[in-house]
């Protein structure tokens, strides 16, 4: 399953947010800051920019962020899912894609892409989750989200005001280097019905996050990973 929603970018602007914070465009971060890769706890157990880790800090959880991101779920995320009980991510990840860097996320590249599931390691993210994400900037095809459907791999050509969603079973990653001019910056979450919700295909299969091992069925339970809304 693939699909695109459009929701109100005048409302919901957080490019606008981020490039308050940052005073510059998002676009051009890459200019502004050097990207040394360092551990973050925000990173799964992975490498990740200290610049994220304190946009974390300083944006994502802020009350005025957060009062914005439960009023968008609601409006936007929500109706998705027909307006019944959902669990959410607790914070969105944000993430920045700069202009000619390469980011290796996945153990064995692909043609030059980080093509993988989620349920992958070192994630192991449940089945039944909906993937959500968020341009944060216009893309091109240098710096685009990949995803593989019936035609290909495909970028996924949105703009800031789409919310691209698609199923646990489709692959999907960036290329490994933006040879793009422009830094690229996203939002993206995961989602499901409560009724989706299944403790029992959740195991002992242990998920490294923040520097520590977990069991999955603890790390992506209702108490420690989602919201319900």
């Amino acid at each position: 399953m693939i699909k695109t929603i459009q929701f109100d970018i005048k409302k919901y602007n957080f490019t606008d947010i981020f490039e308050k914070y940052y005073d510059e465009k998002l676009t051009k971060l890459h200019k502004k800051f050097k990207f040394e890769r360092s551990f973050s706890d925000m990173a799964g157990g992975t490498e990740e920019f200290e610049l994220v880790s304190q946009t974390y800090s300083d944006v994502l959880k802020t009350p005025s962020f957060n009062k914005l991101w439960l009023e968008f779920i609601k409006e936007v995320v929500k109706p998705y899912f027909d307006n019944r009980p959902i669990y959410i991510q607790k914070l969105p990840s944000f993430r920045i894609f700069p202009s000619l860097y390469s980011v290796k996320y996945v153990q064995n590249i692909t043609n030059g892409y980080n093509k993988h599931l989620d349920s992958e390691p070192p994630y192991y993210h449940p089945k039944f989750e909906i993937n959500f994400w968020m341009p944060l900037t216009e893309c091109d095809h240098l710096n685009d989200f990949y995803y593989q459907d019936d035609d290909g791999y495909c970028g996924a050509d949105i703009s800031t005001n789409e919310l691209l969603i698609f199923s646990s079973d489709v692959v999907h990653g960036n290329k490994v280097r933006n040879d793009s001019s422009n830094t690229r910056c996203s939002l993206d979450f995961k989602a499901l019905a409560v009724d989706d919700y299944k403790e029992n295909l959740l195991t002992e299969q242990i998920v490294l996050k923040r520097g520590q091992e977990f069991k999955q069925k603890d790390w992506y339970s209702t108490k420690h990973y989602y919201m319900e809304m």
